[in-house]
Parts: C-alpha cells; structure tokens; sequence
C-alpha cells in the first residue's frame, strides 16, 4: 500500500485531530527505506575524451553535467574528463558551437568505472548579414556622397600639384631611381653603336697628299717585298 492510499484510508475512519499526527509518523518510519533504496544506486566513475566529429582533436573546455545536480566537471586542454555519476544518470556534453550529446548510465550497470570517447557535431551559428548606413536609407547614402564638394583649399592643392612646369621642376631634382638609371645607361650603349657605323672616323685631309705621293713612288710596294 502507498503512503497516498494509506491517508486516503485513515482520512476517512480518524477524526482529524489524530489524522496529522499519524501521517508524520508514517512519513518518517518509511522515509529511511525510500534512503536506504537511493542508497543503493552504485557510483561509477565516469571519464573518457571530447572529440570533433570523426578526428581525434579534443574539445576544451567542454561542459560534462548531470541535469539537476551539483555533480559536473569541464573537459582540459586535450578534451579529457573524469567524475563520479551514479547509475542510471542521464549525462549532457555541451561545448559553444557543437550540438549537445546525450549519454545514459545504465541503471543495471555493475562495473565501477564507464569509459567514453564523445563526438560532438559541429552547430556553427550563421548571424544574419547587417548593412550598417549613416542615413536611413541607402539611396540618401548615395546622394550624400555624390553631393560631396571638396574645399577650396584642397582644390588648390591639387592644381598646384599637377601643373607642368611643377611636374617638370620636381622631374630636375628628383633622383632617378635603379630601372631609370639602367634605362638610361641602356640607351647611351645603343646611341653609341649606332654613331659608331653611321658616322666613321674622321680622316685627317692634311695627310691626303702624302699618301698620293706614297702610292705613285712605290713605297708601299717596297715594303712588301
């Protein structure tokens, strides 16, 4: 019979000044058997790794709890956990960006240790995409933007530094860098062997008459033989 239908009874054959009194002494005799029956529930240590899907990388930090009790622990920086549950427990894995996994003890389960490898699921959170705009609406924005004037003072400073002969002044005290160097030292080279075949030695005319009279007396002649 159950403490219910038990009150139910002696509520209807006790006058109610003696119906309290009894039903607190039925409630404390029967509450040590309701302790000792929790009591027996065996303690079983549970451990084991916190996985990513397939692999074999662990999971820090992640959360390893009963739901309802004070009995819970957190995964170390390879993913590893260990705590005591009793049989029967129903266990939550719960990691940021991973789905929650389930794990139930067994209540017939005799052993005094459970081990576990987890594998959480990837959940990643996908926020909405926000336009973030100074105007309320993104046609006023482009109207803001095209009626931009520049300030007067700008405006001179930008002329100023575009003027030829501005260009042409910086162009005579800039140093040439290495490629300008190079490339100017490339076209002397070219300018040189193109002077060198179209425009030939010049020939001393003074010494004209001389080689005339060589040649008419024979005297390079004589040297050969």
């Amino acid at each position: 019979m159950t403490l219910t239908s038990l009150s139910a009874s002696l509520s209807a054959n006790l006058p109610k000044w003696l119906l309290l009194p009894l039903l607190g002494l039925l409630f404390l005799c029967m509450a040590p058997g309701q302790a000792k029956a929790q009591s027996k529930q065996r303690v079983v240590q549970l451990s084991g790794f916190v996985a990513t899907g397939d692999s074999l990388y662990g999971v820090a930090g992640a959360g390893v709890y009963v739901p309802g009790t004070n009995r819970g622990t957190i995964t170390n920086e390879y993913g590893y956990f260990s705590m005591p549950v009793l049989a029967g427990d129903s266990v939550i894995f719960n990691s940021l960006g991973f789905k929650s996994q389930y794990l139930i003890i067994p209540k017939t389960y005799e052993s005094q240790s459970y081990s576990i490898i987890m594998q959480m699921q990837e959940d990643p959170t996908e926020l909405p995409t926000v336009d973030v705009f100074p105007w309320p609406t993104e046609r006023e924005f482009r109207q803001a933007v095209a009626n931009v004037r520049l300030p007067e003072q700008g405006n001179a400073i930008l002329t100023k530094s575009l003027d030829p002969r501005h260009l042409e002044e910086l162009a005579k005290i800039t140093p040439m860098s290495d490629a300008q160097n190079f490339r100017f030292w490339n076209q002397q080279q070219i300018q040189m062997q193109q002077n060198r075949y179209m425009f030939p030695s010049q020939i001393n005319m003074l010494a004209i008459p001389g080689l005339l009279k060589s040649l008419l007396n024979g005297d390079f002649k004589k040297k050969e033989d």
